[in-house]
């Protein structure tokens, strides 16, 4: 069964949509988190809109670049 594409990217932006609302890092500042910028200066309604108007490639490298960010704040909570 092939994956349902439309869905994921769905999934892909409602995932994105909440790393704007919130981090799991609190901790986190504009030179370690790749949406610092965006979620600290858009409304909730900016963040939705900007997130619908991207495209799937952008979508999938700004998350790209989250999962970067994240496994490297993780290794450095659990190094703290």
């Amino acid at each position: 069964m092939e994956p349902n594409l439309e869905k994921s990217s769905e999934s892909s932006r409602a995932l994105l949509f909440g790393l704007l609302v919130n981090c799991l890092f609190p901790t986190s500042t504009n030179e370690d988190c790749p949406i610092w910028e965006l979620r600290n200066s858009l409304s909730i309604d900016k963040k939705h809109q900007f997130v619908m108007e991207l495209s799937k490639e952008e979508v999938t490298n700004i998350l790209a670049r989250h999962e970067e960010c994240y496994e490297k704040r993780f290794i450095g909570f659990w190094q703290e």
